[in-house]
């Protein structure tokens, strides 16, 4: 039994709001906190989970694709994709 159940578009719309996130808190990090070395590693860290984000938002958007192009040329549907190590169901219409 697979805990981690995600289809693809629901996927896409947690990695841009993650993308979307770290941006927004990179933002308030750079604003309120008074530590060089505190703005240094948050930044750091804000940035690599947006860049986590949107690497896997590319890499899912190019499975649906895929996906879509094998039900369009008639070939056996493989219908799950990686996202962060687990299995994403896509449902086409």
């Amino acid at each position: 039994m697979n805990i981690f159940t995600l289809e693809a578009e629901s996927a896409k719309t947690f990695l841009l709001s993650a993308t979307g996130g770290s941006i927004f808190l990179l933002l308030i990090v750079l604003k309120f906190a008074k530590s060089l070395v505190t703005k240094l590693i948050l930044s750091i860290l804000f940035i690599g989970i947006g860049t986590l984000a949107f690497t896997q938002r590319d890499n899912l958007s190019a499975c649906v694709e895929k996906v879509s192009a094998q039900v369009q040329a008639g070939q056996t549907l493989d219908s799950t994709c990686s996202f962060l190590g687990q299995d994403v169901q896509v449902s086409l219409p």
